[in-house]
């Protein structure tokens, strides 16, 4: 699996997570804070778990605070973890 699909679905899922309040063209600046597009503390949280449910990966908001809060920074961190396609 490579970044680009791994970017790809993120994006996709930020879409489905914000229920379309972010959506992709506002994503194709993968260095963009999330929040900055709008994406609330509760979508984040529904992003998180379809990230984890998507790539079968475990993301310890704990210990990523600040740190997954762009498409890239989460594309990377799911690389990573060797997150591979979970769907």
């Amino acid at each position: 699996m490579t970044e680009d699909y791994t970017a790809t679905r993120i994006v996709a899922l930020v879409v489905t997570a914000s229920e379309g309040t972010v959506a992709g063209p506002d994503l194709a600046a993968e260095e963009t804070r999330l929040t900055e597009l709008g994406l609330t503390s509760l979508s984040y949280l529904r992003l998180i778990d379809a990230i984890e449910n998507e790539f079968g990966v475990y993301i310890d908001l704990e210990e990523a605070d600040g740190k997954l809060g762009t498409v890239r920074e989460l594309a990377d961190y799911v690389s990573a973890q060797g997150g591979g396609h979970g769907g």
